[in-house]
């Protein structure tokens, strides 16, 4: 094996720290050590422990591993269990740990940027790495995929590790290969640690999670979908969490004509999920008709957390019970770790915040009493208004405002971090069934953690400044050999469109940047063919063109149900492109099977034939006029 199955059955454990100024490689050998197993989801849970007898430090390693897949996931526990503060514990490594190679091998890392609003959000990048050369990724600004995805894949010739650090603030990560180019090492965690611990004091680190693979990448990748999906995505009944086709209404706006709008959609058995009101709805601003994203000042109120009187006298509550009626969701957006200056909860409760410049305040998540009170007061709101999913958004970079004394530098950051999964795991406990959007100026907290609890249904907020499609293109084609769970979001009145953003989870935004659907009809026509696309993107994903934003190229992309025996792929001709016919290559289909192939340029449906899988393989795609888009629907019928 290129990685050995289990990191922890070497003679090192694969993590490091300095401790009092000395390695924890010469540190743990002399320490005091016990172990624990007990079964758990999918597999087997260790408890390691390694304590110093002089001071009573104890690190706890929590270590997962899988039956049915070679991956390894773990996370340290650092406590102080004797009666004074530790000595200096720094340079804090989850993961860190070496790999041998041949001086002959080709050794990449794969690693895809993060989120930052632009079209080429979410890219994948590769860089190869060299004797005595190293590659550095890592976050900015205390948002976890601000900058580049916390994901990695190294490969070496035809096997390789991928990887996810789970950590919601600021992380890095660093490979490296020797001089002599026969060893590899890895390394990733927070970017500083060096504090003490008091007494009775723990504090956690980044999740690491790892697989094994060799062989195919895509097919490796698929291998990790189907691992997440198991066991780090949103569960409901069992099964992963079903992404929702959302319409998404500005918050600004009377509660009247949102009633009047959700039954007409009801009525004419448009096929949407979840009613989704977005932000705007509270405090004290005065209602503007016609108001969006764009000439609202929505940032102003926050902190202000209740129904705006002139659009929502009754609150929300007459909503819900209409959608409920229905079995429709509702969706509010939240912004709770923020306060603007002069608002009710920055007042009343200074002590909570951590301040800005401006006099408003970054909600310090890890006090416990400041958590207590806004789990309490958005579990209120969420009680109140009949909230199914609760959208979290987060437009500041917190970093600046985690400032510690010399001798607690991460500690500031650490107990944010951790009351922020406190917050959302106590949110979720006291609404069995709560639903989680997350969202951070679009898709800038996406890693391990918050995969596990919620779904990115806003994934950039390229959105909220273009119309372009290919953007939800690019997003679906970056993330989904990564984060199998996300919603794209249709920025357009036309078919090409509706089309590109198709994922897992749809979003219609109908009014918050004045994108107003073409019509009902083809509104209802659109989502009735998402739907039945849907249950593909939880398959197996095959990139069928590379990722280019390039307005003269085409697009396309595979998902493939080996359980169904049946798949989709999706193709776009961009606005530019002068090719009005490509051949498909499509990949896991037998060519000695028959299948029934439905290709559709149009909404509705298209022809229905039977051909072989050669013929399937490389079946020739037209699209005369430009920008296009054709859907290929196939389902094995025989040997």
């Amino acid at each position: 094996m290129f990685f050995p199955p289990d990191p922890w059955q070497s003679s090192q454990p694969p993590f490091s720290f300095k401790y009092d100024g000395k390695e924890s490689s010469t540190l743990l050998s002399s320490w005091q050590k016990s172990q624990e197993s007990v079964p758990s989801e999918g597999g087997q849970l260790e408890r390691k422990t390694f304590t110093d007898p002089a001071t009573g430090l104890k690190v706890t390693a929590e270590v997962r591993t899988f039956r049915d897949y070679d991956a390894v996931e773990w996370v340290l526990k650092f406590s102080n269990q004797g009666k004074t503060d530790t000595p200096i514990l720094e340079d804090i490594e989850p993961l860190a740990s070496s790999l041998p190679v041949t001086t002959a091998a080709q050794v990449v890392v794969h690693s895809v940027q993060g989120s930052s609003a632009s079209q080429t959000d979410f890219e994948p990048q590769i860089q190869p790495l060299g004797q005595n050369g190293s590659v550095k990724l890592g976050s900015s600004g205390g948002r976890s995929s601000n900058g580049m995805l916390p994901f990695f894949d190294l490969q070496v010739d035809q096997h390789g590790v991928i990887g996810a650090i789970g950590w919601t603030g600021n992380w890095s990560a660093e490979f490296s290969r020797n001089h002599e180019g026969n060893t590899v090492s890895l390394s990733a965690g927070m970017q500083k640690t060096h504090l003490v611990l008091h007494p009775g004091e723990e504090i956690r680190t980044p999740r690491i999670l790892l697989l094994n693979w060799s062989g195919d990448r895509d097919e490796a990748h698929n291998i990790w979908r189907r691992l997440l999906l198991a066991y780090y995505t949103p569960q409901e009944k069992g099964q992963p969490l079903v992404g929702p086709a959302c319409y998404l209404t500005w918050g600004n706006a009377l509660l009247g004509n949102k009633l009047a709008r959700a039954q007409e959609l009801v009525q004419k058995q448009i096929p949407f999920d979840v009613y989704w009101i977005d932000a705007g709805w509270y405090g004290n601003e005065d209602y503007t008709e016609g108001s969006t994203v764009h000439d609202t000042p929505w940032w102003r109120n926050r902190g202000n957390w209740w129904p705006n009187k002139p659009c929502y006298p009754d609150g929300f509550k007459p909503l819900s019970a209409l959608l409920h009626q229905k079995g429709i969701d509702f969706l509010l957006w939240f912004e709770p770790e923020q306060a603007d200056p002069g608002t009710a909860l920055l007042t009343e409760h200074p002590e909570w915040f951590l301040k800005r410049k401006d006099g408003g305040g970054l909600l310090n998540l890890g006090d416990p009493e400041a958590r207590k009170g806004i789990t309490d007061l958005v579990s209120d709101l969420i009680t109140q208004g009949g909230v199914d999913w609760y959208r979290q958004d987060f437009n500041i970079a917190p970093d600046s405002f985690w400032v510690d004394p010399p001798d607690r530098i991460g500690m500031t950051e650490i107990r944010y971090i951790e009351g922020l999964y406190a917050f959302w795991d106590d949110l979720r406990a006291r609404h069995p069934g709560l639903k989680i959007d997350n969202c951070a100026s679009g898709g800038r907290r996406l890693d391990l953690e918050t995969i596990s609890r919620s779904m990115a249904l806003w994934r950039s907020d390229y959105s909220c400044f273009q119309s372009n499609a290919t953007g939800p293109q690019l997003q679906t084609l970056g993330l989904a050999p990564w984060v199998p769970l996300s919603a794209g979001c249709c920025e357009g009145n036309d078919t090409y469109s509706l089309r590109s953003a198709y994922s897992p989870g749809l979003v219609i935004d109908s009014d918050c940047n004045m994108i107003i659907p073409k019509d009902d009809a083809w509104l209802k026509a659109g989502l009735e063919e998402f739907h039945q696309a849907r249950p593909f993107f939880y398959g197996d994903f095959y990139p069928l063109l590379s990722f280019s934003p390039l307005s003269n190229y085409w697009s396309a992309m595979q998902f493939d149900r080996p359980d169904l025996k049946a798949g989709l792929a999706m193709f776009f001709r961009r606005a530019d492109s002068p090719f009005s016919s490509i051949e498909a290559h499509l990949r896991k289909i037998d060519p000695a099977a028959t299948y029934s192939v439905e290709i559709r340029t149009e909404l509705g449906t298209g022809p229905i034939q039977t051909i072989s899988g050669k013929q399937l393989i490389d079946l020739p795609i037209t699209l005369p006029t430009k920008p296009g888009s054709a859907l290929v629907f196939y389902a094995r019928r025989s040997p």
